[in-house]
């Protein structure tokens, strides 16, 4: 292969993609992008693994342009950086999974991009020290491509993803987050991800709020009597009947009656945790408190500081690094433009006018037309009592009399021709030769037209 065959064979593999997927494909220029309608992808130079982030580069975004709804995308990102970066996560494993759909041989292009993604740390577990819009955003890219969307090579990231998850943000968050994610496999388009992002975007909000300050509990107001469970006045016991109630008054090591708070001792608290009183220094269960209470904290700045921050904060688009190692392997050279389908932008009625003129001419240009454009097809070689070559498989027939020794190969007609016109439009044309030789290409391509095992396509220069 020579150095440039890459290069050239690149806009026609494009092109062949373009249709696959059913979307618009340009190679050249500088950079790879998409404008939702149109993949440009640069003219690569003969780099093995640059051809396969090319492939890979241009099936993702076919799949965006086939299936993301980018109004959809634009209102959700419209509503924050919060919002935005999760939608690109879940929209970018809602479209892989659904082209593998109709086109699961796409698995083995997306699959070697996400390789050299996690190759180069573009596809990671968040680390510890990261800033929460880095843990959140990384963790939800990592789990999101190994649970859902089946990338086995991540099952180590995916695990110290989570890891890292429950060590940023409250445990609660992270249990309810989890379950939310659950729901990706059944989104069926943009603005089931936009919605979930929503849900995701306002649990954040609900577990970033600070807990309701407790309820001071009230003063024991009693002479003589001892406080119940409840808090009220117990009643005044016979000091005979003392004995016999000291299982319910009195404590079994200390003698203190087990109604009374005791300084320093915990009570459950609306968490299920136990609260304490730090004021005399008590360890133990207050010691435990105190650090899970400051952890929560912790979580709770954590999720603020996603509310709070700015779109640069978040992971950017895996698929960017491929678009920039593609730009910086680009080969020089013009652009080259494929065939697109553009809206019509002419005088329809002159149209019309003219394709009734010609339409009489090309009838007959058809009928004649059926015999000159044609190719030879070769059918399968049979044996022959006549002929000028033997066939070797067949000389045992002539020890039995069998004259079937010859082989013959026959031709038939049929039909297998590309024909392009190209119509010259330029200002030399000018002066109505330009509209007989229009009128002439439109006549030939009608004739050729109903031709079985033709091809035809016309092109004009310039394209104005």
């Amino acid at each position: 292969m020579k150095p440039n065959s890459l290069t050239n064979a690149l806009p026609i593999v494009a092109a062949a993609y373009g249709r696959k997927f059913g979307v618009a494909v340009q190679v050249g220029g500088t950079v790879a992008q998409t404008d939702g309608r149109t993949i440009a992808i640069p003219a690569i130079g003969d780099d093995p693994v640059a051809r396969t982030l090319a492939w890979g580069y241009l099936t993702h975004e076919a799949a965006h342009v086939r299936y993301t709804d980018f109004d959809a995308v634009r209102r959700t990102a419209a509503k924050g950086p919060l919002a935005k970066g999760i939608l690109n996560i879940l929209e970018d494993v809602r479209i892989e999974n659904a082209i593998l759909g109709p086109y699961p041989g796409a698995r083995v292009t997306l699959d070697a991009v996400n390789g050299w993604l996690i190759e180069h740390d573009q596809l990671a577990a968040p680390g510890e020290g990261d800033a929460p819009p880095a843990v959140l955003g990384n963790a939800l890219l990592v789990m999101g491509y190994h649970r859902h969307r089946g990338e086995t090579r991540l099952a180590h990231a995916a695990r110290e993803s989570e890891r890292v998850l429950r060590q940023t943000f409250p445990s609660r968050f992270v249990h309810r987050l989890l379950g939310l994610l659950t729901e990706i496999p059944g989104l069926g388009s943009t603005q089931d991800a936009a919605d979930l992002t929503e849900r995701i975007a306002a649990l954040v909000e609900e577990e970033a709020q600070e807990p309701p300050a407790p309820q001071p509990k009230p003063s024991p107001q009693s002479e003589s009597g001892d406080v119940d469970a409840a808090g009220g006045q117990d009643r005044i016991d016979d000091p005979g009947d003392s004995a016999g109630h000291q299982d319910r008054h009195e404590s079994p090591v200390d003698g203190r009656d087990s109604g009374q708070e005791v300084q320093g001792e915990g009570h459950p608290g609306q968490d299920g945790r136990e609260e304490g009183q730090t004021e005399d220094g008590t360890e133990g269960v207050q010691g435990q408190s105190t650090g899970d209470d400051a952890a929560e904290t912790q979580g709770r700045q954590a999720l603020q500081a996603l509310l709070s921050a700015a779109e640069g904060d978040f992971p950017g688009d895996t698929y960017q690094a491929v678009a920039e190692m593609l730009g910086g392997q680009k080969a020089d050279g013009p652009m080259a433009l494929l065939p697109t389908l553009e809206p019509f932008a002419g005088n329809a009625r002159a149209g019309k006018d003219a394709l009734e003129r010609v339409r009489a001419e090309s009838a007959k240009l058809t009928a004649r037309l059926q015999g000159l454009v044609q190719s030879h097809a070769m059918s399968r070689v049979r044996t022959a009592r006549r002929g000028r070559t033997l066939s070797p498989g067949a000389l045992h027939r002539a020890a039995v009399g069998d004259p079937r020794v010859f082989q013959r190969r026959e031709e038939r007609a049929a039909p297998n021709t590309a024909v392009h016109l190209l119509v010259d439009l330029s200002f030399s044309m000018a002066g109505g030769a330009d509209r007989v030789a229009l009128h002439a290409a439109m006549a030939l391509a009608l004739a050729l037209e109903p031709l079985r095992g033709v091809s035809c396509a016309v092109t004009a220069f310039p394209g104005q």
